[in-house]
C-alpha cells in the first residue's frame, strides 16, 4: 500500500510539473515582420520631399514583378515625444513573413536599391528589424489614410509570458470590438538593430486609420470598456514611455 501511494504521489507530481512547464494557449499569434528606418531630414528637406522620393521607389518596385506586392509602407512623424530632435520620420515596411521580406531585401540590394537610396532626403540613424504579433486591425488599411500610432515599452509581470498576454489581449479585443472599438494593436519584439532597455519585454503599438479615430476610441474605452470584466482580465504586463506619431499609409 505504501509503495502504491508513493508511486501515485510521484505520478501526480510529474503530471503537475508537466502541466506547469507546457501551459496551454488559446490563440496562435498572427505573426508578421516589419522594418523601421528611423532618421532625420537632410538640410532643406521635409516630408514632401520624402513623399516625392517614395513615388520614385514605387515606380522602381513596380518594375520588380510581384516582389513588393505584399509589402505595406507607412511614413510616420513624431507628435507627442520625449525627444523631438532625435527623429524626424520613421519609414515602416511591413511584410507577411520573412520569406517575402528577405526576397524584397535581396532585390533591393542587388537590383538598384543602393543607387536609388543616394537621393533619399533622409539620413537614417537606425534601421530595426522586428517580429510583430497582430492582435487587432484598425477600421481600414487603405493607402492614403492619415494614421495615428502610439508605441509604448512594456514589461511582463512575474508568472506571465508573451503568449499568455496575447491570449488575454485577444479576449479583450473581442469584447472591445463588440462595443465599437476600431483600434489596431500589435506586440513588437526587435530582432536586430535595437536593444530594448533593461526590463522591457515587448513594444506595444496601438494605431488607428485616422487621427480622429484615436480620440473616439479613447472616449469609448473610458465610457464603456474600462470597467468591464474583459478589461479587468487584461493583466500580466504594464507599459510606459508612450510616444505618438502621425503619418500616411502609402501602400
Amino acid at each position: 500500500m505504501k509503495l502504491l501511494l508513493s508511486i501515485s504521489l510521484i505520478f501526480s507530481f510529474v503530471v503537475s510539473a508537466d502541466n506547469h512547464e507546457t501551459p496551454e494557449y488559446k490563440y496562435e499569434p498572427d505573426v508578421n515582420k516589419a522594418e523601421y528606418y528611423i532618421g532625420n531630414y537632410n538640410e532643406g528637406k521635409d516630408i514632401d520631399d520624402l513623399i516625392a522620393w517614395y513615388e520614385k521607389f514605387a515606380k522602381w518596385a513596380k518594375g520588380k514583378g510581384d516582389t513588393y506586392n505584399d509589402m505595406t509602407v507607412g511614413l510616420l512623424q513624431p507628435y507627442f515625444h520625449s525627444d523631438m530632435s532625435s527623429v524626424d520620420v520613421m519609414w515602416v515596411n511591413t511584410f507577411p513573413n520573412p520569406t517575402v521580406q528577405f526576397n524584397a531585401m535581396q532585390t533591393w540590394i542587388t537590383e538598384g536599391g543602393p543607387k536609388l537610396l543616394e537621393s533619399l532626403p533622409v539620413t537614417n540613424s537606425r534601421q530595426v528589424d522586428t517580429w510583430q504579433w497582430a492582435i487587432s486591425l484598425p477600421s481600414s488599411t487603405e493607402a492614403g489614410n492619415m494614421m495615428y500610432a502610439v508605441y509604448s515599452d512594456c514589461s511582463l509581470e512575474d508568472g506571465y509570458d508573451m503568449r499568455q498576454v496575447y491570449d488575454m489581449y485577444k479576449d479583450f479585443v473581442a469584447y472591445a470590438q463588440s462595443e465599437g472599438d476600431t483600434m489596431g494593436r500589435k506586440m513588437i519584439v526587435p530582432s536586430a538593430g535595437y536593444m530594448m532597455p533593461d526590463g522591457v519585454d515587448f513594444i506595444r503599438l496601438m494605431y488607428t486609420s485616422s487621427i480622429s479615430e484615436t480620440g473616439i476610441n479613447a472616449d469609448l474605452y473610458w465610457s464603456k470598456i474600462v470597467d468591464s470584466e474583459a478589461s479587468q482580465n487584461l493583466k500580466g504586463f504594464s507599459c510606459t514611455n508612450a510616444r505618438s506619431y502621425f503619418g500616411l499609409s502609402m501602400r
